[in-house]
């Protein structure tokens, strides 16, 4: 009778071969995932990964479904959190209702896709359709509907019309609003501005009609008149206000006042602490007042100091072909004497 194999005492050593069996499978597995997820986390091959050949962007209008502005670039370099990237040889557009309004390139910009906020730098060139608006700027913000912001200084180039120069401006999509803030020189065709916020406005004809000076500024008029103040107003017909701290100065006359006006037919009227000085005559009082004739009137508690005499009276007039005080009512005259 043959003899019967008892198969449990092999059983442990089955057991055993199998686990090794099992280690070695699973360590050679374990192995080739770890070599895959080091290849795709290398920080090499995610650089090459996050360059892009092309890169576009572009905002809508949430209400209307237009487009505001789009952009590409040649190339760029995503970072690490995929929102934001630098792109370089970049060519951009902004949209009114669907016609393209403003023409930009750039050699680089900053993008965020998530915000949609874009910042050209290096050269930065703005032109429009028409021909007749130039901008260069060292830096541009994109990301405020259809307006443009030039920024880090500005020269702009308006047809016609003249040139502006400052630290930066805010245009808007037909450009018939210009906000400059730190105003080097505008200079258009009756008149040259500078000041520290100056706010400007095209009419439908795209002719410069106004500009609006804030915290301090001067203007030249084409006779070479000049006038500084806190705040000044002026129209392109002619009109002009100036408040706060007013100095004029005109044809060798120089007149200080807390207001001012010049109309278009060139009448001067001033108002609140006057003062005017012509050569060795000073007049003052309340209101100044003069037109294209030689005279001067002065009312308003007024007076005129000549050399060591001073006049006082309801009304002076002073003659500034003549040099000659003309005093009106209630005249009196003091005499200081030199010791």
């Amino acid at each position: 009778m043959p003899k019967r194999t008892n198969i449990s005492k092999f059983i442990p050593l089955i057991l055993t071969i199998s686990m090794i069996i099992f280690f070695v499978i699973s360590f050679s597995r374990g192995k080739s995932i770890v070599q895959k997820s080091e290849k795709e986390i290398n920080p090499a091959l995610q650089l090459v990964e996050s360059e892009a050949k092309k890169y576009v962007l572009r905002e809508m209008d949430p209400k209307t479904g237009l487009i505001r502005w789009d952009l590409s670039a040649k190339e760029g370099n995503t970072e690490s959190n995929l929102q934001s990237a630098t792109i370089n040889d970049i060519k951009a557009h902004v949209y009114k209702e669907k016609e393209v309004v403003f023409e930009l390139s750039a050699p680089h910009a900053k993008a965020n896709s998530l915000t949609k906020e874009i910042c050209l730098f290096g050269k930065v060139t703005t032109k429009n359709r028409a021909g007749d608006f130039l901008l260069e700027s060292n830096q541009l913000s994109l990301g405020m509907g259809t307006s443009i912001e030039a920024q880090k200084g500005f020269n702009l180039s308006l047809k016609n019309n003249g040139t502006v120069k400052g630290e930066s401006a805010l245009v808007n999509d037909d450009q018939s609003k210009i906000t400059v803030t730190k105003l080097e020189e505008a200079v258009f065709k009756d008149i040259q501005l500078s000041g520290e916020n100056v706010y400007i406005e095209k009419n439908s004809k795209g002719e410069i009609s106004s500009a609006l000076i804030n915290n301090g500024g001067k203007i030249i008029l084409k006779n070479n008149d000049t006038l500084s103040a806190d705040t000044i107003k002026w129209d392109n017909s002619g009109n002009i206000e100036a408040s706060s701290n007013v100095v004029y100065n005109s044809e060798e006359k120089l007149v200080k006042a807390g207001y001012l006006k010049i109309t278009p037919d060139k009448k001067v009227l001033a108002k609140n602490n006057v003062s005017i000085v012509h050569g060795k005559t000073e007049c003052y009082g309340n209101t100044l007042s003069y037109g294209n004739n030689s005279f001067i009137v002065i009312t308003g508690n007024p007076g005129a100091i000549q050399g060591d005499k001073k006049i006082l009276a309801d009304k002076i007039v002073y003659d500034v072909n003549s040099k000659k005080v003309q005093a009106v009512g209630n005249v009196r005259t003091i005499i200081n004497h030199k010791a």
